[in-house]
C-alpha cells in the first residue's frame, strides 16, 4: 500500500525481498532506539544527564570524578550511594542562586 502511494512521486518503486528485509531491519532498530531513548527512564537519563547537561555546561563530563573530588575536599559527605552537602549555608546559597535563574 505504501509502495502504491509512492509510485507517482518517486517513480517506479520495486521492492525485492532483500531490500524489504533491510528496510524492515533498519526501521525496527530505529524505532527501538527511539523508544528506548525517549520513553524509558534509563534512556532519558542517558540522553539528559550524560549528554545534554554536559553539552550545555550544566554538569561536568566526569561526574563521578567531580563528586569524589568534592568529597575529598570536604564539601560533600557520602551516605551510602548518596552525596550530601556538609554545610547548610552553602546548600541554601546554591539553592537561591538556582531559583534566581
Amino acid at each position: 500500500m505504501v509502495v502504491d502511494l509512492l509510485q507517482g512521486h518517486v517513480g517506479d518503486v520495486v521492492l525485492v525481498p532483500p531490500d524489504g528485509l533491510a528496510l524492515g531491519t533498519i526501521s525496527g532498530l530505529g524505532g527501538a532506539l527511539g523508544y528506548i531513548l525517549s520513553l524509558t527512564a534509563w534512556g532519558q537519563w542517558c540522553v539528559l544527564s550524560r549528554a545534554w547537561l554536559p553539552l550545555t555546561g550544566r554538569l561536568p563530563w566526569a561526574v563521578v570524578t567531580f563528586l569524589d573530588d568534592a568529597y575529598q575536599r570536604g564539601v560533600l559527605r557520602q551516605a551510602g550511594a548518596v552525596y550530601q552537602f556538609r554545610h547548610a549555608r552553602l546548600r541554601s546559597h546554591l539553592a537561591q542562586a538556582h531559583r534566581r535563574r
